[in-house]
């Protein structure tokens, strides 16, 4: 366990995810930026599990594959794959358990690409009906750009309106922290 697992929304969504994570059978990694979430969820799945990987830029899917080959965890049951979320969700036969967003932009590279509002809405929305019973999405949001703000914003009034009865949704964001931190949005799908 991480030793602060609560100062930031990418430690708290590792924290909360890895119970889940150890169980799951079908675990996605929407947007897999530098690999780090991808490397967490493949240092944590079961050994029947499988792991699919999606990313816009070739460069982040390299960088993750490597990342995944230098800690000896790249197999068979693990796919990268390039191309837009929404779209390569839709071709997973396998019923997801739990599915994880990093929205933004990749950290050291290209600042004006980064994660769009109305294909995170239709990624999300699409992980809602494709997700397993008891499964679990986790959302970081990145409110610290104006872009990063509206799809925030945009992310957190869609998710007001999930039925309830359907789903139980939540947001954690720090309380004390400078500017506007990322945020961590939970939904797990009722039985």
């Amino acid at each position: 366990m991480e030793e602060y697992p609560f100062h930031n929304a990418v430690a708290l969504c590792h924290t909360l995810a890895l119970p889940f994570v150890k169980r799951a059978q079908v675990l996605v990694d929407m947007t897999c930026g530098n690999g780090h979430d991808t490397l967490f969820l493949a240092e944590n799945m079961g050994k029947q599990a499988f792991l699919y990987g999606f990313d816009i830029q070739a460069s982040a899917l390299a960088s993750t594959q490597s990342r995944l080959e230098t800690n000896g965890l790249f197999h068979e049951r693990i796919q990268l794959k390039l191309g837009s979320h929404e779209n390569l969700l839709n071709e997973i036969d396998k019923i997801p358990d739990f599915i994880v967003f990093n929205l933004g932009y990749l950290p050291g590279g290209n600042r004006t690409i980064h994660t769009d509002t109305a294909i995170t809405l239709k990624a999300v929305d699409l992980g809602l009906h494709k997700i397993s019973v008891n499964g679990i999405i986790m959302i970081v949001a990145y409110p610290g750009t104006p872009d990063g703000k509206k799809e925030k914003d945009e992310l957190a009034s869609f998710l007001s309106h999930v039925p309830q009865k359907r789903f139980d949704v939540s947001y954690w964001q720090p309380a004390n922290q400078v500017h506007e931190p990322p945020g961590l949005f939970v939904i797990q799908k009722r039985g």
